[in-house]
């Protein structure tokens, strides 16, 4: 296992994965439109991206596609299908992407025997929360140019500056709205003197 892939995952999940069984973990590649698992199957396990995007979507009961989450390097998801029977949405490859799974009943046997690595995953979980909580904030947040400014100043870097490998789509999704309504209030927030466009989808906080 290189390096690179060790950072990419998080302190609790690879505390987890020392404690399990080799034959526990389970690499996997999936192409653009590929899923990990469909919304009623059963939780593959514990799951954290090294490579790509997985976007997790729930179907209502009228068939509308609702998007929860888009996860990324370093990040894990549907940690709640651990303790459900079966999981509550669509996890789909949106980039070719690569990751790492740690079945589920491994999981949650190195859980249940280390007070420690439970209390790990709580605080993961905790933040997650706090995470969810925050978007749900934002899309609260009216006009639309304030809940933007308000990401932006979440985002960028010391300069001001949009991480590059971070698409324009992302604030779009975190803030609830179309790609045409997230660029007609990035146009007014440039128009005001709060922002700066440099180049084709970077942005740059004044």
């Amino acid at each position: 296992m290189n390096m690179i892939t060790i950072m990419l995952k998080p302190d609790f999940f690879r505390a987890i994965e020392a404690v399990c069984p080799a034959t526990a973990t389970n690499t996997i590649l999936l192409m653009v439109g590929e899923p990990l698992f469909r919304q009623g199957d059963p939780s593959p396990g514990l799951s954290v991206v090294l490579g790509g995007h997985v976007e997790l979507v729930r179907w209502t009961l009228s068939g509308r596609a609702v998007r929860i989450h888009a996860a990324e390097a370093g990040e894990t998801f549907a940690e709640a299908s651990l303790f459900a029977p079966a999981c509550h949405c669509d996890a789909i490859a949106i980039a070719p992407t690569r990751l790492t799974t740690i079945r589920k009943e491994d999981v949650l046997s190195a859980l249940a025997d280390n007070p420690d690595l439970a209390t790990g995953l709580l605080h993961h979980l905790a933040g997650n929360l706090m995470q969810a909580r925050r978007l749900l904030e934002l899309r609260a947040t009216s006009p639309l140019t304030d809940a933007v400014l308000a990401r932006l100043s979440e985002l960028v870097d010391v300069a001001g500056r949009l991480p590059e490998d971070l698409p324009l789509q992302s604030l779009a999704a975190d803030a609830g709205v179309t790609a045409p309504a997230l660029y007609r209030a990035l146009a007014a927030l440039e128009r005001d003197g709060l922002i700066e466009r440099p180049a084709r989808g970077r942005v740059r906080l004044v």
